[in-house]
């Protein structure tokens, strides 16, 4: 039992404080990140929506007037759009990554390396992207019916569902960062998301690429090499990256 002379002391000189968690949403750098990301998607959802339109559409549609909306030249403006959705998809990813990262004890992460680490992320998620492109379009150009059109096409589709998948991303992205009791299980949701999203973008290339039997095996070459390798190879970039970031 405490005594009367340590509950003096204790009056008299009050308890230690303990230190307050900082939130990853509080790092101003972070918050900005977090503002822009809104912005962005504001951007993105005025420009973009005939390229969405257009991808559904391929989907469900086939015949010449599909076929010619998957291929329509873009406007200038659209290109923006579409431009400011894709960056804000690598945002939300990045952030999300970083949260999970931050909340998971995974990492020792102070908050002055925060928007530092988040900035890692998005940017691994935005190579990973200029790579998975760069496959996509050899592959489309050697293996496609028709090179050309079929390349424009199967692009604008990737173009299309990794847009689309930023403003998915975004209510669980800022989430994240103020609720970290919830971070897990938001996590997951985002990766079905992500999931959802390339399996969108897988059965649009199925449609192009099937003509025969052996359609089978090329397909799944093609989901091994550029699906699963590309994803696996940017998780251990991420890894090793914040562990650089941090020590």
């Amino acid at each position: 039992m405490t005594s009367v002379a340590e509950t003096s002391d204790i009056i008299s000189s009050g308890l230690m404080p303990s230190p307050r968690q900082i939130l990853p949403g509080y790092d101003s750098g972070v918050l900005i990140m977090a503002i822009g990301a809104f912005l962005l998607a504001t951007i993105g959802l005025m420009g973009a929506r005939r390229l969405w339109h257009s991808f559904f559409r391929g989907l469900t549609h086939s015949g010449p007037a599909a076929s010619a909306a998957a291929t329509a030249e873009a406007t200038t403006g659209e290109r923006w759009s579409v431009t400011a959705a894709l960056i804000q998809t690598f945002m939300c990813e990045g952030l999300l990554l970083f949260s999970y990262a931050v909340t998971s004890h995974s990492y020792p992460i102070a908050p002055p390396s925060y928007l530092e680490v988040a900035l890692v992320c998005s940017g691994i998620c935005a190579l990973l992207y200029c790579v998975q492109w760069a496959g996509y379009a050899a592959v489309a150009y050697a293996f496609a019916p028709r090179p050309a059109s079929d390349t424009k096409a199967w692009l604008r589709a990737f173009a299309a569902t990794q847009s689309m998948l930023g403003l998915w991303l975004l209510l669980p992205a800022i989430g994240s960062l103020f609720y970290p009791a919830a971070v897990s299980w938001l996590f997951q949701l985002s990766v079905a998301l992500y999931a959802a999203a390339r399996i969108l973008f897988i059965i649009k290339g199925f449609r192009i690429f099937y003509t025969d039997t052996f359609s089978f095996f090329y397909f799944f070459l093609y989901l091994c090499t550029l699906e699963l390798l590309p994803l696996l190879a940017a998780a251990t970039l991420v890894m090793r990256s914040i562990n650089y970031v941090i020590t």
